[in-house]
Order: structure tokens, then sequence, then C-alpha cells
């Protein structure tokens, strides 16, 4: 029985060993579940970057008030926000600037201290299209604008500013200089750099029906009440009519006019030329210069170029440019459905043409100088009109012609041209506009003129 009674409890001893070594393996396993690892402060030493708030293309600074505003081109309008000394102001390179070096038209990623707070950075945008001393043709029904063969659509919130004043996009022309920024097809500002202004001829009126030359570059006919957009900068005029010529010289400033007396400096060339067209089909009109002439009999013309019109119902017109370096030339013009051929006599006469109707803006005269000129490239339309209803009193003009004083309507001109408002009292303006040939009449509106100062 003792005996029976000893290996009972050395069992009984090892059944609780075990008992017990299960136990603690099934608390310590519960235990290690439920175990967690406490969590590491933050470095100090290392930034997080949380990304920005906001992208933004700065519109004005205010340095006095340590205020900047800005477009927004999500939005699509602007948000102005204070900054200090303590706001970091980077370049696309993380190098540290000053607002000073920061200019109108830059875009920003800007990161705000708190939401709807003040600035704490601003970073330069890195995937931003930049072009400078660029040209630009602004496409204002379609809302977009294309800059080196690039297309970007653009809203007229978007910034653009000409001497840092606040503009139009469609105020920037053909001939101005701008640096453009955009990115993902989108235009975010527009700064012109290079802009242009008006030339008023006075005391022309013996030059009227001869043609004028801006500075080698358009060939325009004479008219009554001539306002240039031009270039700014120094630009010489040049205007001739038969035997007279003058040269006047002007400094153009942006968007102000000047005045050129162009009888100061008249003098008067020989060499007269008696022109022979002969005209197919017959019954054309014949315009020189702008003047229908009679073409069935040799026509008195000086040496020198000539804009040159031919028009008949039923045929294509055909408009170019003629010198005139003989005293007998004969011109051949030949109408057709498709094309208008010139063929030049033999005499020592050319034309800007020779078996096809030219192409006004690609075509190309010599002067008696030798310098290359281009003529202007207005084709018509003359079965239909262009009438302009606004801004009310303004005087019109059309690459510098004079078309009549708003509300009015004349005959319809084609292609890329650049329409200029004038009013005594307000701020002078042109608007670079592609005419296209739809076979209808055109109106237009523009936005009211602005009081000078």
């Amino acid at each position: 029985m003792s005996g029976f009674c000893s290996r009972y409890t050395h069992r009984g001893r090892r059944l609780t060993l075990a008992v017990v070594l299960v136990l603690s393996i099934v608390l310590l396993t519960a235990c290690g579940e439920k175990k967690t690892t406490p969590t590491a402060e933050p470095n100090s030493e290392v930034n997080y970057d949380r990304g920005a708030d906001l992208t933004g293309v700065v519109r004005t600074i205010d340095t006095a008030n340590g205020v900047v505003t800005f477009y927004n081109p999500v939005l699509d309008a602007d948000e102005t926000f204070l900054y200090n000394s303590a706001t970091s102001i980077q370049s696309v390179n993380s190098e540290e600037m000053v607002m000073e070096e920061v200019s109108e038209g830059e875009v920003y990623d800007l990161y705000l201290d708190q939401p709807g707070g003040n600035l704490s950075m601003m970073r330069a945008k890195s995937d931003v299209v930049e072009e400078t001393d660029a040209r630009v043709i602004v496409d204002p029904d379609r809302g977009m604008l294309t800059i080196d063969g690039a297309t970007y659509s653009y809203s007229n919130a978007m910034v653009a500013l000409s001497d840092g004043k606040a503009i139009d996009p469609m105020e920037v022309t053909s001939m101005d200089r701008v640096t453009f920024r955009g990115a993902q097809g989108r235009a975010y500002s527009l700064i012109v750099t290079q802009g242009h202004g008006y030339i008023e001829p006075t005391e022309y009126a013996d030059f009227i029906g001869g043609t004028l030359t801006v500075q080698g570059e358009a060939i325009l006919p004479v008219t009554e009440g001539m306002l240039l957009t031009v270039p700014e900068g120094r630009q010489t005029i040049y205007m001739r009519n038969g035997d007279l010529e003058s040269q006047a010289v002007a400094s153009v400033t942006r968007n102000q006019v000047a005045q050129i007396n162009m009888k100061d400096s008249m003098t008067q060339r020989p060499n007269t030329a008696r022109v022979t067209f002969h005209i197919h089909p017959e019954g054309a009109e014949v315009y020189v210069n702008g003047t229908m002439v009679d073409a069935t009999k040799p026509v008195p013309m000086y040496y020198g170029v000539h804009s040159l019109r031919v028009v008949l119902e039923g045929y294509n017109t055909y408009q170019g440019t003629m010198q005139i370096r003989d005293p007998e030339p004969v011109i051949r013009i030949d109408l057709a459905e498709e094309v208008a051929k010139v063929e030049d006599s033999d005499s020592d006469t050319e034309s800007d043409s020779d078996t096809s109707t030219p192409d006004p803006a690609r075509s190309e005269v010599m002067d008696d100088d030798g310098t290359t000129q281009t003529p202007s490239s207005v084709d018509y339309d003359v079965d239909h009109k262009i009438t302009v209803s606004a801004p009310d009193g303004a005087s019109v003009y059309i690459n510098g012609s004079f078309k009549g004083v708003a509300p009015c309507e004349f005959t319809k001109c084609l292609g890329e041209v650049t329409i200029t408002l004038q009013k005594e009292g307000y701020e002078t303006k042109s608007y670079s506009m592609d005419i296209i040939d739809d076979s209808e009449d055109t109106t237009i509106s523009f936005p009211d003129l602005k009081a000078n100062g």
C-alpha cells in the first residue's frame, strides 16, 4: 500500500509539473499577443513634406504691407496671403530667395502655416513651361492661345500684364513679345515684355492714293485719317505717291500715340511710266494703290512699288504688288476660277506673282534700294460686311486705315488683321483678329475703352 501511494505521489508530482508547464506556455503566449511596442518620437532633424496647399501665380506684391496676391488656376480666382521674415521663399533649385526677387507672373507651390493662414513657404513650381521673347496668337472664341506651335487653354482671369497693368489677353497683338508660363495645357500668365504703340501721320494729303511702308515690314495704301499700330521703339515711316516721297522717324512708346509730319521731309523724284494692262476676261475693275483706274488705256504711274487689285464677279480676285522700273511696261493678268495668273512683258518690270494668285502673306517685292518688303496680307470679301457695334463713338482702324466711327460697317476683310480703336479722352486699344472667309457678315463688339488717367 505504501508502494502504491509512493508511485501515485510521484505520478501526481509529474502531472502537476506538466500542467504548470502548459499553463505557463499558454500565459506567456497570451501575454506576447498583447504586448505593444512604444511609439518612437519624430526625428526633429528630418523634414516631413506634407505637400503644397495650392499652386499660385503671382499677380501683385505689396512689400510694404507683406501681402502677395496669387491667381489660383484651380479656383480660377485670386487669393491673398500675408508673409513675413519667417516665410521661406525658394527657387526651383531650393535656393533661398527674398520677396524682391519674385516677379509677377511666376508660378509657386504655396504652403500655409494652417488652413486659411499665412504663407510659411513659397517654392517655385518645377513643371512649368516658360517661353521668353515669344509671340502669341490668341483665339478668344475658343479660349485658346498658341505659343511656338503649342496650344493652351486660358481664362480671362489669368495673369495678363503690360507695364504692370492688367490687360485682356486679346489685347496682345501678333507684333508683341511676351513671357509665357503654363503647365499641362493650361496658360498661367502672359507678361508683355515688348508691346506696341501708335503712329498718327499728319500733313500727308499729297500721298493719299500712294503707298506707305513701316520699317520695311509692311506696305499699306495711304488713306485719310490713318492710325498705325507698330512695335514700340524707333520706327521709320516711308510714303510714296508718284514722284513724291517722304521719310520720317518716330519714337514709339507703349500704348501711346506719336504724331509725325510727313510734309516736312517730302521730296520729289522723276521717272514716270505708262503701264499697259491686258486683263482676261474683259470688264474687270483694276485698282492701283486703292484707286480704280481706266485699264483700257495706258495708266501713268511713277517708278516704284504699287499695290494692284483686279476684281471681276465670278472670278477670283487678284491682289498683289508690282514694281515699275521701265517706261512702258505691259502687265498681263489672267483671272480664273481657282488661280489668278500674272505674266510680265519682256521689259524690266517685276510682279510678285508669275503663274498663280500670290499669297500676300508670303510674297515679297524688291524696293529701289534693294531692300525686301512684305506687302499687306489683307484680302476682301466684297459681298459681305464687318460691323463694329461697340464701343460707341470710337474711331475704327483696320491695319491703320480708318473705317468709320462705331457703330459702323465696312467691306469684310479676310485674314489676320489688327483692329485699333481710338476715342478722344480714352486709352487707344488694338486687337489682333483672324477674320475667316465664311461667306457671312461679321459683327464685332469690343469692351469699352478706359478713360485716360
